[in-house]
């Protein structure tokens, strides 16, 4: 069961960089080649280390530490189905975006929370990096998973992901987390159909997309999370606006495609794609 929400959204990712690469909205400056050989080597590292890793590791310490609470909430998913896939989603959002916000908040005072911070940004920074310092690059539905090496283990939905499987809710944990990962590509595909809605000559189409915003992530919100500029703070979430908008106080809701995709990158980022995913500098740890 836990092969199948990979299956699930590794296809989406390939029809749709196909889909980009043929309408040439991946072609050029738009995608550079350390952008592709990021993608590759995420996935890679992703499907053959991180994720199994994780999974075995939390199974193993849970087992060890709590066998008896091994599929403890079995009754929960066959006896309320529903409900419980609306919390797990729910749960997995908010501690998505907690450990997001983090990474891009305001350095704290505390040394140890200065140092677990540097982790975070160690580990989410070449998730901004698109084509080069040009300001040509664009988003692509193949930097969905792009992460440092780091990422996987210090994030608190993935973690929680596997917890819950660990618990018995399998059937909550394939389907929550391929529906949250089919709507996390989908926002970093290279379209804006969103736009259409919000800019439509009806003002009751336009009002109503614009509340929908307020309440869900779509592409260009997240797009502009990926602009050169003040809104790469913003807009956390991968699927649940609302906690933007009402608990982090990121929402931010444009009528227009960001001018300027991708962070500033230093040389060593900008032509090697093994310097963006191995490289932690240690001394911003200590």
């Amino acid at each position: 069961m836990d092969l199948q929400p990979a299956h699930f959204v590794t296809a989406f990712i390939i029809v749709f960089a196909i889909w980009e690469w043929f309408s040439g909205r991946a072609r050029g400056a738009r995608k550079s080649r350390e952008d592709w050989q990021m993608a590759g080597l995420s996935a890679a590292g992703m499907v053959l280390i991180q994720r199994p890793l994780l999974l075995f590791g939390i199974a193993w310490i849970a087992g060890a530490i709590t066998p008896q609470f091994h599929d403890s909430l079995a009754w929960l998913e066959s006896e309320h189905f529903w409900v419980t896939l609306i919390g797990y989603i729910a749960l997995e959002e908010l501690l998505h975006g907690a450990g997001h916000w983090f990474a891009h908040s305001r350095r704290p005072k505390n040394t140890w929370l200065r140092r677990a911070q540097n982790l975070y940004k160690i580990g989410h920074r070449p998730h901004h990096l698109s084509g080069g310092n040009d300001g040509k690059g664009e988003l692509s539905v193949t930097q969905t998973f792009v992460e440092h090496w780091t990422w996987w283990f210090i994030m608190p939905n993935y973690w929680f992901q596997f917890l819950a499987l660990y618990l018995g809710l399998t059937e909550v944990f394939v389907i929550g987390t391929v529906f949250k990962g089919l709507w996390a590509a989908h926002n970093h595909v290279n379209w804006n159909y969103d736009l259409y809605l919000l800019n439509h000559r009806w003002a009751w189409v336009r009002n109503s997309m614009y509340g929908l915003c307020h309440l869900f992530t779509f592409p260009t919100q997240h797009h502009h999370h990926h602009a050169r500029g003040k809104n790469s703070g913003s807009n956390l979430c991968n699927l649940l606006s609302i906690y933007d908008w009402l608990l982090f106080k990121t929402l931010v809701i444009e009528r227009e495609r960001p001018a300027i995709y991708g962070w500033r990158q230093s040389p060593e980022e900008e032509h090697s794609a093994l310097h963006r995913y191995f490289h932690t500098d240690l001394s911003k740890l200590r």
